[in-house]
């Protein structure tokens, strides 16, 4: 190889890794959303995601973030379903976890992790969780969701972004 073309390659692959290394990270902190394909949330929906997806921020703009999954999929997330993935580290001693799992995250945005929860349904043996999971069972179509925040003027219907 010559020597233009061998820094050519060099130079190539260093920028390829500054660009990998700079790219920044979001991971999904609600339990499932939807992949629109403007920003807006009556947008088309190009992908399901669910919490703890990790996903390459591309852009954002007015509360929203546009995002590409790692299928390779491009869309836009509001920004209050993602943050900015923290690495994990470990203590000195390589023992001590210092950070959360994306999972862990994710529960824990919801007020509740897998301990909590049990504890709660175990104190509580008589409470009756059967309208919490008839509300989670409930998924109105895009043209509800429309009509709902068309009544509320929410959103890009005049209220708040």
């Amino acid at each position: 190889m010559k020597k233009p073309a061998r820094l050519t390659f060099l130079i190539t692959a260093v920028l390829a890794v500054f660009v990998f290394l700079l790219a920044e990270t979001v991971v999904v902190k609600i339990k499932t959303t939807s992949l629109r394909r403007d920003p807006k949330f009556t947008a088309p929906i190009v992908a399901a995601i669910k919490a703890g997806d990790s996903l390459e921020k591309l852009e954002a703009r007015d509360g929203w973030v546009k995002v590409k999954t790692k299928a390779g999929v491009v869309g836009w997330l509001h920004s209050t379903a993602v943050e900015a993935k923290k690495l994990d580290l470990l203590a000195m001693d390589k023992t001590m976890k210092t950070q959360a799992s994306a999972g862990e995250v994710a529960l824990a945005a919801k007020g509740f992790n897998k301990q909590v929860e049990d504890k709660y349904r175990a104190g509580n043996a008589a409470a009756d969780f059967a309208a919490v999971d008839a509300m989670e069972r409930v998924k109105p179509t895009p043209a509800e969701v429309e009509a709902f925040m068309r009544a509320g003027k929410l959103g890009e219907f005049g209220g708040s972004r």
